[in-house]
């Protein structure tokens, strides 16, 4: 069509998509339904014991929040411990079978609360000195509730 101007280019094609995905990749193992199910397990494990480590230093966390220790020392512990929390539910592995479906869910509700709880108690903190309804709210904290006991019981099942 003439007058008319080509506003986009098709991209040239490369010579060989698959060279930029050998380059990166140096060997690739193809593992038996069994052992995948066994990693995933392990996987969730593993992430369900640093959770239990954390939750122990978040009650802390937010004993200290509850005291209305200052903002300043408290964040970043915080901070970080709340997004290990979110990192962790992010890194749940794909369940291998129902039982284990059942265990991931619980164990993502529980991190996702974990996190959000720290989240919310440090932005209520923040904002102690504007609402006695808010000051009222910390005084009630008092550790991560069911939730830690829910997360506590998941790491006994998957001990054993």
């Amino acid at each position: 069509m003439p007058g008319v101007m080509r506003l986009f280019k098709r991209a040239p094609a490369q010579d060989d998509p698959g060279a930029a995905l050998r380059r990166t990749v140096s060997s690739v193992t193809i593992l038996p339904d069994e052992d995948l199910r066994d990693a995933s397990r392990a996987r969730l494990r593993r992430i369900v014991a640093e959770a239990v480590l954390l939750q122990d230093r978040a009650a802390e966390l937010l004993d200290a929040i509850r005291d209305r220790e200052p903002l300043a020392e408290l964040a970043p512990r915080g901070g970080p411990m709340a997004t290990r929390f979110f990192e962790l539910r992010r890194e749940l592995p794909p369940p291998a079978d129902l039982d284990m479906a059942r265990q991931c869910q619980t164990v993502s509700t529980v991190l996702d609360h974990h996190g959000t709880l720290i989240v919310t108690a440090l932005q209520m903190l923040s904002f102690d000195w504007r609402s006695q309804a808010i000051v009222d709210q910390l005084e009630r904290l008092d550790g991560l509730g069911a939730p830690a006991e829910r997360l506590d019981a998941v790491y006994a099942e998957l001990a054993q």
